[in-house]
């Protein structure tokens, strides 16, 4: 979208290819010269020039590649705002100074401040490998989804799944009546918890244990 450029140039020059090739779904990709030709019908204040054209569209990308700028832009981004939220903590950490006379009481307060301080000004940023720099590449998209499934046990129904039931999922079986969906709470099924220990239990105790937090694959 165009306003994700702060630079008012791109932000024109952009939104009207973008408007050009989303009317026109056979469009190719416009030649230098018939951007030129859509920012002048466009343009009623002349606020592109062609230097200006020329330097946007002759910018080479890979001086923005996502080790040298889209990381270091991105770290900035996320220690500025954590330095922020910091500051707010240590603010109303400090407003209850006043209150505190006693020796220990002191040395907790600085204690939570200082590990504040620590916390919000750290520069380990746990953040994804994957930065989005691909996203114009198809094949980079594939996942392999085999790896988050449950087989049933049912090919059919494997299949309708796209290699079986999602894990982490809750699942529910509908049917009409009388199409073999009932079950007791004393129907026995079989589980498999997160180390793979497979087990057989009462579907009543299932519901129990998850609303007491058990998880299940």
């Amino acid at each position: 979208m165009p306003y994700f450029f702060r630079n008012a140039e791109i932000q024109f020059v952009y939104g009207g290819v973008k408007e050009y090739m989303i009317k026109n779904i056979d469009a190719k990709i416009p030649t230098s010269r018939q951007i030129w030709e859509m920012v002048n019908l466009e343009d009623k204040e002349g606020l592109i020039t062609k230097d200006i054209l020329k330097s946007i569209l002759t910018t080479n990308l890979e001086e923005y590649d996502e080790k040298n700028f889209i990381e270091p832009k991105f770290n900035a981004w996320i220690l500025i705002n954590k330095l922020r939220a910091g500051t707010t903590d240590v603010v109303d950490e400090a407003r209850n100074l006043d209150n505190i006379s006693d020796l220990d009481q002191a040395l907790d307060s600085a204690n939570k401040i200082k590990s504040i301080i620590d916390e919000v000004s750290s520069t380990r940023f746990l953040i994804d490998d994957d930065m989005g720099s691909d996203f114009d590449e198809p094949e980079n998209h594939v996942q392999d989804s085999s790896k988050f499934k449950v087989k049933s046990g049912f090919d059919t129904i494997d299949h309708m799944l796209n290699n079986g039931w999602d894990q982490g999922s809750l699942n529910i079986l509908m049917a009409e009546t009388s199409n073999g969906k009932c079950c007791f709470s004393s129907t026995q099924i079989h589980l498999r918890k997160k180390n793979n220990i497979i087990f057989q239990s009462e579907i009543g105790t299932l519901f129990s244990n998850i609303s007491k937090g058990e998880s299940y694959i």
